[in-house]
């Protein structure tokens, strides 16, 4: 997996953010690779983006040669652009997550 981190500035309110990410959040459910994005804001430091999981990196190279990538980078209405890709260490990831599970189900065992 490969992660997408895209920050930038802009002078919205959180109500405008707020119409913009959910009118937007149906177009990137459609973008081929991409397992998922999150908005992210910082509404006192006017601070905005996104963190985008990608299948791949053939995946996030393509979105990032794509039109909606463009957008945002070219958008004159956001300044301060930082974009950052990061590969996954999957084998630490899974071990994380089998931890996750062994904890809720000690804790599942607990309960009864």
């Amino acid at each position: 997996m490969h992660i997408l981190v895209i920050n930038f500035t802009a002078d919205t309110t959180p109500e405008q953010f707020d119409i913009l990410v959910k009118a937007d959040a149906p177009v990137f459910a459609e973008i081929d690779g991409l397992i998922h994005k999150n908005f992210v804001f910082n509404h006192e430091e006017k601070t905005y983006g996104g963190v985008y999981m990608f299948e791949s990196k053939a995946t996030l190279k393509a979105y990032m040669a794509g039109d909606i990538f463009k957008s945002v980078v070219e958008n004159p209405e956001w300044s301060d652009h930082l974009v950052r890709h990061y590969e996954v260490h999957s084998e630490a990831s899974q071990i994380q997550d089998s931890q996750r599970i062994r904890n809720q189900n000690a804790t599942k065992n607990t309960i009864r």
